[in-house]
């Protein structure tokens, strides 16, 4: 039987390949321009340019001013007021120094990190209980597949900021949450619990990250047209359930802003199959013996893994 035990073993998956990387310090004559002495520390910087005029309230309301007036160097990804407001923060009086400091402090990385040296991958923020996630692709540079940067190094005498037009919000709720949570999933739910228990243990613990593509139970109902339920609820059939379950999990974290860099198969969780993708006409995942699912929500952050919806389910 094909469970989540083979699935951890899959240490060679395209995209930890094309994904990892470590962003450090720039240490060279040409990256030390970007701190300039002759500006003021960030929070100066900040303070001085009207469209950070929330997020300079909030690190004041954080007192998290005098960290980031320190020698750092620091890079920020500083939401604008538009990128508050876009997030749904609209006031800060609801939101607690406590409530604040992890959302803020997952804005900041230990560094200077230019435009010109972002790669795609995992980047420990200075908040150590939240990574953030870059993807690089032709048009330009994201956090956690949704949050865009729109302007680059803006220097300032301990670090650089970065813009971005929305706020990073770390997640919550894991894989297995996030699910049981949406009304649209309860085929998928109730399946995974019919399957064998590696699947729901590895879906909620999953350390190194998971990506899943859930089908919704309009697409779980169209296949059981030709395979019932019952089928894939009976005993027999325990194994053959786990199979194309684990078919719609790739191990690490793929956002749907990593998906122009890749080309040709990329291995699943169900050891020896693969899926592939089309973005002509919007993103669609396509399964060997399924076709193409179209991806019609993306990038559901968890914490410990991605989720992408989807609009049939995936066979191998």
């Amino acid at each position: 039987m094909k469970t989540f035990t083979t699935m951890t073993s899959l240490k060679t998956c395209l995209f930890a390949a094309m994904l990892a990387f470590t962003l450090s310090s720039c240490n060279d004559d040409d990256d030390d321009q970007t701190v300039d002495p002759g500006a003021g520390n960030i929070p100066a910087v900040a303070s001085a340019d009207p469209q950070f005029s929330t997020l300079v309230a909030a690190l004041t309301k954080a007192e998290l001013v005098a960290t980031l007036q320190g020698a750092g160097p620091f890079t920020v990804f500083a939401p604008n007021n538009a990128a508050f407001t876009a997030t749904g923060i609209t006031s800060l009086d609801p939101l607690t120094k406590d409530a604040l400091t992890p959302i803020l402090t997952s804005h900041v990385v230990s560094g200077t990190v230019k435009a010109a040296d972002v790669k795609s991958g995992t980047v420990e923020t200075v908040n150590t209980n939240n990574d953030i996630y870059l993807s690089k692709n032709a048009d330009g540079v994201f956090i956690n597949g949704k949050i865009k940067v729109i302007a680059t190094d803006v220097a300032a005498s301990n670090g650089v900021i970065h813009v971005i037009d929305n706020v990073i919000v770390p997640p919550t709720r894991s894989l297995v949450e996030i699910a049981q949570a949406d009304t649209n999933f309860t085929e998928l739910v109730s399946l995974v619990l019919a399957a064998d228990p590696a699947v729901a243990t590895a879906l909620t613990s999953a350390g190194n990250g998971l990506t899943v593509f859930a089908p919704t139970n309009a697409a779980f109902r169209e296949l059981y047209k030709t395979t019932p339920k019952a089928t894939l609820l009976a005993p027999a059939n325990r194994a053959l359930l786990t199979s194309v379950l684990l078919y719609h999990v790739v191990p690490g974290r793929v956002f749907s802003t990593d998906l122009p860099n890749v080309s040709g198969p990329v291995a699943t969780a169900n050891t020896g199959e693969s899926v592939t993708f089309d973005l002509a006409g919007g993103a669609k995942v396509v399964g060997t013996t399924s076709g193409a699912s179209n991806i019609t929500a993306a990038n559901i952050l968890a914490t410990n893994g991605v989720v992408h919806v989807i609009d049939k389910v995936l066979m191998p």
